[in-house]
């Protein structure tokens, strides 16, 4: 190499490692680029036609042979440009076809006793209050699983860049979301490497680090075995040429110490630490329920339905200025969880479309149709604020419509809230169905409506210890025969939830038990 190449090439090797070694600030304009292909082609065609120009010297006269190649170059430029606008169809079309229900019913078996009954903001209010640090605050609120058991997680991070630059993250904070009163969990374990820490310590930095062109999930906290982890699924995209289709790439773990274990899906879904977590991404959910409206064979068929016949064309349904969006993580009678979304129709119609449930481990997707019209979650704010003529609304907000199903039926419950979100003032329930309003001002009443499915239900208690329990096959439904105390008690199958089978089946002779019966059915068992 000649000295003055050497020269040149110098610099432009110092500048392109610099920039390889801060390629983490640079992601998202690469990404952006990468997810869309014909943007390269097209800066690729303009430099092109930049090097030709600057040989041939078009601009000293007119040849024929000049004007065909400028055609020629338009001509790529243009069909790059109409491409580039087909992207997105291109890229849901495929996704469809990946990601599409396997299952349609019309029922679904939500748990009733692990629900979000405290909501977002409320929770943030309980959390940040509690911070006595003078260095530190919280990061925003994620939701994350601790015990099997749904709560808002915060991390402990430091305040303001300069304690940023010098501080690690102090731990976790964890709030019970399955009661109105601040009931929380702190977890002081130091983070080396974690949210809201800046430069080499800063999560995103280190995660990009290890992989990149990849499209990072919400970090949640897992607390496993005493130590703190940080669990981030992501998304990666699959290059079709002119146009990329996201998929589950994998799940990032970082520990304490700040080692980043990078698994796949199928590694995901054998680890331990991670069973009954939600480790397929939220964000990927979202995009695949978009991705629902374009369901025909090709995506011009798509583009023609979506502009002007729309034919079985939903809408997310996300209420305005909460900054709370689906989907909504929700758990089964059978303790599985599910990323759910609930669609409208598309237009000004405000009825319940489809409820759409993606396994938060797997990614399987089934969708739950209704045979009657059903109100959904924006419109069941209305009737709350309806059912409360003389709130003071400019200083409450009613938010977070949740469905849970009672006795087969679809409610909403909306919480309300103060606008600051120091505390819960009341909780309604709205049937989806009947339009039935039900206002709760204690928690209490609300977990009775919750457990019996009506207000006001006479319940019966039986306590003591388990002195026999038997079970026997009959008619194809297992049945048992439970004896506490002096009462004998006749279960089967066919008449409990998922839930409750669950907790039947680990019931043994000795156990002190609480059951529940109202209306002449086992609504819940309690140990202890």
């Amino acid at each position: 190499m000649k000295k003055e190449d050497l020269r040149l090439f110098l610099p432009f090797l110092v500048f392109a490692l610099i920039i390889w070694f801060f390629r983490p600030w640079f992601h998202g304009i690469i990404i952006g680029l990468y997810r869309n292909p014909t943007i390269i082609y097209i800066f690729i065609a303009l430099g092109a036609i930049l090097v030709y120009t600057s040989k041939q010297k078009l601009t000293e006269g007119y040849t024929r042979k000049n004007a065909s190649i400028g055609g020629i170059f338009a001509l790529i430029i243009l069909l790059l440009v109409v491409l580039s606008i087909l992207t997105g169809a291109l890229s849901n079309t495929a996704l469809y076809k990946e990601y599409h229900p396997t299952q349609v019913s019309s029922e679904l078996e939500l748990s009733s006793s692990k629900i979000r009954i405290l909501p977002k903001l409320t929770a943030y209010r309980y959390a940040v209050d509690t911070i006595e640090y003078a260095r530190y605050t919280l990061g925003w609120s994620h939701l994350t699983i601790r015990d099997g058991t749904p709560v808002w997680g915060f991390f402990i991070v430091p305040d303001g860049a300069w304690n940023a630059i010098r501080l690690k993250d102090k731990g976790i904070l964890f709030v019970d979301m399955n009661t109105t009163e601040a009931r929380m969990e702190r977890v002081e374990n130091e983070l080396q490497v974690g949210p809201g820490m800046l430069v080499f310590d800063n999560l995103e930095w280190n995660l990009y680090k290890k992989h990149y062109l990849i499209e990072l999930d919400i970090p949640r906290t897992l607390y496993y075995d005493d130590r703190a982890y940080i669990v981030v699924p992501y998304i990666s995209y699959s290059f079709r040429v002119v146009y990329t289709v996201p998929k589950w790439g994998g799940v990032f773990i970082v520990d304490e110490e700040g080692n980043i274990e990078d698994l796949t899906p199928e590694e995901a879904l054998k680890d331990e630490r991670l069973k009954d977590f939600p480790i397929f991404p939220e964000l990927l959910t979202r995009k695949i329920v978009n991705s629902q409206n374009y369901w025909k064979e090709n995506v011009f068929s798509n583009i023609k339905n979506l502009w002007l016949h729309h034919e079985n064309q939903i809408e997310l349904i996300d209420v305005s200025e909460q900054g709370n969006r689906q989907p909504f993580l929700v758990i089964s009678n059978d303790g599985k969880e599910y990323w759910m979304i609930a669609v409208e129709p598309y237009g000004r119609a405000h009825g319940l479309a489809a409820i759409y449930l993606v396994d938060a481990q797997s990614g399987e997707m089934s969708q739950v149709k209704f045979e009657t019209p059903l109100t959904g979650p924006v419109k069941a704010i209305d009737y709350v604020k309806k059912a409360l003529p003389m709130f003071d609304w400019s200083q409450f907000m009613a938010v977070e419509p949740i469905p849970i199903f009672l006795n087969g039926e679809l409610w909403w419950r909306v919480a309300i809230i103060p606008g600051s979100g120091s505390g819960v003032a009341k909780i309604g329930f709205v049937n989806a169905e009947t339009k039935e309003v039900q206002i709760f001002e204690n928690e209490d009443e609300v977990r009775t409506f919750l457990l019996y499915g009506q207000v006001g239900a006479k319940v019966k208690e039986v306590s003591g210890v388990i002195e026999g329990i038997y079970s026997y096959i009959k008619n194809g439904n297992t049945h048992w025969v439970l004896i506490i105390g002096n009462e004998t008690l006749y279960l089967s199958t066919d008449q409990l939830s998922d839930e409750l089978i669950l907790k039947v089946l680990t019931l043994k002779e000795g156990d002190n038990v609480t059951v529940k019966i109202s209306e002449g059915r086992l609504v819940e068992i309690e140990k202890g």
